[in-house]
C-alpha cells in the first residue's frame, strides 16, 4: 500500500471524526448538563441534512444558508423537545427521560420512512474537482466537510466562553451549586438542548453534498456516535472531540481492510479498551444520575 491510499484513507478519516465530533458533542453535552441520554441524537442528524436538501433543491437557497437553516430548525426542534416532554419527564427519573427520547426517536424514524420511503435524496455537489497534492487526489467536498466540521467546533469553543456557555458548564458541575449561584437552570436546559441537537443538524447538513441522505441514517450514526462517547469518556467534551478523530480513522482504515466486518474490528477494539479504561480516554465511568 502506497503513501498516496495511506493519505486518502486518513483523509477520509478525518472527514467522518469531523462529523462525529459534532454528534458526540451535542450528545455529551446534552448528558452532562442537563442528565438525559437522547436516544434521538442521530434523527436530528438526520433531518438536518434533508432540510438542507429541501432548502437548497426546493427553496434555491445558496448551500452555507442551507446549513444555517438547517442548525435553526434543528435547535428548535430540540427546543420544542424539551418544553413539550422532557423538562417534564426528567422529575420521573433518569431512565424514564431516556425512554421518551428513545420514543421520540423511533416516531421520527418513522416519519421518515413514511415521508421518504427507503429512496435516497442527493444534493448536487456544492464545490466540484478535486485537488492534488503530492499525487494525492483530494474531493472538494470532503475538503468542505472537514473545514466545515472545524469552523463549527471552533464556534463551539467560543460559545462555551460566553455567559450562557460558562453557565451551562457550571450547570454540569454542580447543578446545585449553579442554582445558589443565581444560574437559571431552566434557561440553561433548553438552551444546551438546542445547542446539542443543531449540532447534529449541521452535521448533517454538511455531509448532505457528500453522502446520499436516508430515513435510516441517523440510527446507524447515532451507534457509532455511542462508540465515540465510550472511548472519549463520558461527560467530557474534550474526549469526545478526540475520540471522534480516532474512530473516524480507525474506521476508515478498517473498512478499507476489512470491508463490512470494519466495523466489527471497531466494537472489538472499543471493548478492549473499555475493559482496561472504563471511563475512556478523557472521562470516568458513568454514574446513574440519582444514585
Amino acid at each position: 500500500m502506497d503513501l498516496g491510499l495511506v493519505l486518502q484513507i486518513f483523509l477520509n478519516g478525518l472527514m467522518i471524526g469531523g462529523i462525529y465530533a459534532l454528534i458526540a458533542s451535542g450528545f455529551t453535552l446534552i448528558l452532562g448538563v442537563i442528565q438525559v441520554f437522547n436516544f434521538a441524537q442521530g434523527q436530528f442528524y438526520m433531518l438536518g441534512a434533508f432540510v438542507a436538501i429541501a432548502a437548497v433543491t426546493n427553496l434555491g437557497l445558496p448551500y452555507p444558508v442551507a446549513i444555517l437553516v438547517a442548525l435553526l430548525a434543528t435547535a428548535l426542534l430540540g427546543a420544542v423537545l424539551y418544553f413539550g416532554v422532557i423538562q417534564w419527564t426528567t422529575r420521573s427519573g433518569f431512565f424514564n427521560t431516556m425512554l421518551v427520547t428513545v420514543a421520540f426517536g423511533t416516531v421520527v424514524a418513522q416519519a421518515a420512512m413514511l415521508s421518504f420511503g427507503s429512496r435516497e435524496a442527493v444534493l448536487p455537489p456544492v464545490v466540484s474537482g478535486t485537488i492534488s497534492v503530492g499525487g494525492v487526489t483530494i474531493p472538494n467536498g470532503k475538503l468542505v466537510v472537514i473545514a466545515g466540521a472545524v469552523v463549527v467546533m471552533a464556534a463551539l469553543h467560543y460559545f462555551m466562553k460566553t455567559r450562557i456557555g460558562v453557565s451551562m458548564l457550571a450547570a454540569a458541575e454542580n447543578r446545585d451549586v449553579a442554582s445558589l449561584q443565581g444560574i437559571n437552570p431552566k434557561r440553561v436546559f433548553w438552551v444546551t438542548m438546542a445547542v446539542g441537537c443543531g449540532l447534529c443538524g449541521v452535521a448533517g447538513a454538511l455531509v448532505a453534498p457528500v453522502l446520499a441522505a436516508s430515513g435510516t441514517m441517523g440510527s446507524t450514526i447515532f451507534i457509532k456516535a455511542l462508540l465515540v462517547v465510550l472511548v472519549g469518556g463520558t461527560g467530557s467534551m474534550s474526549g469526545a472531540l478526540l475520540a471522534a478523530f480516532v474512530v473516524g480513522i480507525a474506521e476508515s482504515f478498517a473498512f478499507h481492510f476489512f470491508g463490512h466486518l470494519g466495523l466489527l474490528v471497531i466494537f472489538v477494539l472499543v471493548a478492549i479498551l473499555i475493559f482496561f479504561r472504563p471511563g475512556g480516554l478523557l472521562g470516568k465511568p458513568l454514574p446513574v444520575p440519582g444514585e
